[in-house]
């Protein structure tokens, strides 16, 4: 493949020494070939050659993001986002990755924002965004919002119900830690008590155990589910 490509490149290049596009291909096989550096320079030559192509800014964008031009890559995410609707899904989660390499969750959050509905990965920005409101939920409307993030929307029952397990462990760990809630505030449809998270955890955990694949993970599911069921007195 990588001398087809070299011949490719070459015959362009013989039939036309400023062919853009050979430059084009060898920038987006040198980012195939995991070359981030390589790749920059080739795409960068590229943008130079016809700058109000959006195409190779995106690709430029993750040769940068992929060799730690963070800011350079961010800039021209921001750029497609804003010029046309079809680059905007693939420019809102490059920008999504790298504000969350700086832990920027808010950042984060409004870059995942930037998905359409109407996209075909749209169900995908809302599971990463409910992820990053669990994996950072300071207080319980973070969790409230982040299952809020995927209500209607079409996700894998698996998915569904390892998102539902994150956000109510997390409910379970802020209660531990004291954190104060007001009367009748609730999570996905359940009062934030101690008692009913963890009735709600138990139903979580049996859903994904129902989904398990193996029978090794359906066991480690029913188990996980028996330990945070409530004590009872029957």
């Amino acid at each position: 493949m990588e001398a087809e490509v070299a011949n490719g490149v070459a015959q362009l290049l013989q039939e036309d020494p400023w062919e853009w596009r050979a430059l084009w291909l060898q920038g987006l096989h040198e980012l195939a070939l995991g070359d981030p550096v390589r790749a920059r320079a080739s795409l960068n030559a590229v943008y130079g050659q016809v700058p109000g192509e959006l195409a190779p800014k995106l690709a430029l964008a993750v040769a940068c993001e992929l060799s730690d031009e963070l800011d350079v890559a961010e800039q021209l995410y921001l750029v497609c986002a804003a010029t046309d609707a079809t680059y905007t899904a693939a420019s809102a989660f490059g920008l999504a990755r790298i504000r969350a390499r700086r832990r920027d969750v808010d950042g984060t959050l409004t870059a995942l924002d930037m998905v359409p509905r109407t996209r075909g990965s749209y169900p995908v920005a809302r599971a990463r965004r409910a992820g990053v409101l669990v994996s950072t939920a300071r207080d319980y409307s973070h969790l409230q919002d982040a299952l809020s993030s995927i209500e209607g929307v079409p996700l894998s029952p698996t998915l569904r119900a390892e998102l539902e397990i994150a956000a109510f462990e997390a409910a379970l760990r802020l209660s531990g830690g004291g954190t104060s809630v007001s009367p009748g505030v609730r999570l996905g449809g359940v009062e934030i008590k101690e008692n009913p998270l963890r009735l709600a955890l138990e139903r979580a955990f049996r859903e994904r155990a129902r989904l398990a694949e193996t029978q090794d993970e359906r066991i480690d599911l029913v188990d996980r589910a028996n330990a945070v069921r409530p004590w009872t007195l029957t």
